[in-house]
């Protein structure tokens, strides 16, 4: 009962959240895309329905996280298939579209020991660095409600395309990394093994677009993550739900202080 009131108030101050901004839609409201973007979502929900139990990491984001099913694949095979994960990753996702894919039944009937999320970079052009930390701290909240004993692993925004564009994800990455609990919410900047510095990339872990991941690309990623993914992984406790709630209303109390502070200086 105190964990069903405790998701209530924490949806409830989202909720305030929301309506206290402008009506058009921003990082931190949930928006759906196209029809066949809608075909895909509802063979998500269906996979959580039909194959929940087996589900024991989930991977959420964008293109670059699909990938991982085409130039990650190898290392997924091998690494992740065997654990039990599942891909929800889609291409042209922004922060708006996976919050509303978690608020529409994606996460219902699962419960994953870890759920790696990594988004973020669609929304660069159209929003600001502190909209889009926004945008991913209202996923992290629907995800600590929703599925309050899964551990989650923020993947921050890879760097991307020249300086300019790697100095906007260093600052959404500096404005999300608070939310790093050391515990259920860890936190991980890979930008040191994707960028050298001065607009110089480590071009054979990109495509020539400098944005999307090479297969070398993926095996760096890995590389890099699994320490803390396994080590996240090993601790699951499917009882700590109730702490997981309150963490999230935690989360809403410190977004709610940033959105203060972010007012009141810009």
């Amino acid at each position: 009962m105190a964990a069903d009131n405790a998701i209530k108030i924490t949806l409830s101050i989202l909720l305030f959240v929301v309506t206290s901004s402008n009506a058009q839609v921003q990082p931190w409201l949930p928006s759906p895309l196209g029809e066949d973007w809608l075909r895909t979502h509802e063979g998500f929900v269906s996979n959580s329905r039909v194959n929940g139990s087996n589900i024991a990491v989930l991977f959420y984001g964008d293109s670059i996280t699909r990938r991982w099913q085409t130039d990650g694949l190898p290392v997924y095979n091998e690494f992740y298939v065997p654990l039990g994960t599942a891909d929800y990753g889609v291409g042209g996702d922004s922060t708006q579209h996976v919050l509303w894919r978690i608020m529409n039944g994606e996460v219902d009937n699962i419960r994953p020991r870890v759920c790696v999320l990594k988004i973020g970079t669609n929304n660069i052009g159209s929003f600001n660095e502190f909209e889009i930390a926004r945008g991913i701290s209202a996923i992290i909240v629907q995800l600590t409600a929703r599925l309050p004993t899964t551990r989650i692993l923020l993947v921050g925004v890879l760097p991307r395309n020249n300086a300019t564009m790697t100095e906007v994800t260093e600052n959404i990455n500096r404005y999300v990394s608070i939310f790093d609990n050391g515990d259920s919410i860890r936190f991980l900047n890979m930008v040191d093994h994707f960028y050298t510095g001065n607009g110089s990339f480590s071009q054979e872990l990109y495509l020539d677009d400098l944005l999307h991941l090479s297969p070398a690309g993926y095996v760096k990623w890995h590389e890099v993550m699994w320490p803390l993914f396994n080590e996240m992984y090993l601790q699951y406790d499917h009882s700590a739900g109730y702490a997981g709630v309150q963490i999230s209303l935690s989360l809403m109390a410190a977004l709610i202080s940033f959105i203060s502070v972010k007012s009141l200086i810009a």
